[in-house]
């Protein structure tokens, strides 16, 4: 009887002990200041420039537009994209590439009626432009884009001296005119993204 008097006192002595700790660790917890958590520390970047794609909204100075149709462009193993976006001001071109692991986009604009053709030093709104690249690219297009669903193209950029001036020339066959846009380079920050499914 002394012995099951004994063990019985024990357990009752570590029960004791274990209250006694976790009361110490509530009481400790309910002491300590609560430190401020970023609620969106585990969360992805707000969107990827590089996952833009077809039906996406893009929301540049307040003003959303739909990503209509996007062009996907190589050339001797470099690719960029380019972006149809249709808004309530109109229609542009979003540019997305990697220059060498530094990310450039630029919103383009359609210049009619310029009759420039990309030959030597261009001048275009009193501000001369000289070529900086020239190429051929293959494409595949999706969407809406004014373009067949493969094929290449030619292409020749140009801007000013300061860079904030540019142009770009295409022609999507040798047999069309050049189609002239003017464009500026925009950063991440200027455009929000809506991808519109959830794993774009």
């Amino acid at each position: 009887m002394t012995e099951v008097l004994l063990a019985v006192v024990a357990v009752l002595a570590v029960l004791a002990v274990i209250i006694l700790v976790l009361r110490r660790r509530n009481l400790a917890a309910q002491r300590a200041p609560r430190r401020r958590v970023d609620p969106l520390a585990d969360e992805p970047d707000v969107y990827d420039p590089h996952k833009i794609g077809v039906g996406d909204v893009i929301t540049y100075a307040g003003i959303d537009h739909v990503v209509r149709g996007t062009i996907v462009l190589e050339e001797g193993g470099t690719v960029w994209r380019e972006h149809l976006l249709d808004g309530s001001t109109g229609r542009r071109w979003l540019t997305v590439e990697d220059d060498e692991g530094d990310l450039e986009m630029t919103l383009w604009m359609r210049r009619e009626g310029t009759n420039l053709t990309p030959d030597g030093d261009v001048v275009l709104d009193d501000r001369v432009h000289r070529q900086i690249e020239r190429g051929r690219a293959a494409y595949t297009a999706e969407g809406t884009t004014g373009t067949p669903p493969s094929g290449s193209m030619d292409y020749a950029d140009y801007a000013t001296a300061d860079k904030t001036g540019l142009i770009a020339f295409e022609r999507w066959a040798p047999t069309q005119s050049w189609e002239v846009s003017t464009g500026r380079a925009v950063t991440r920050g200027e455009l929000t993204v809506y991808h519109s499914t959830p794993d774009a």
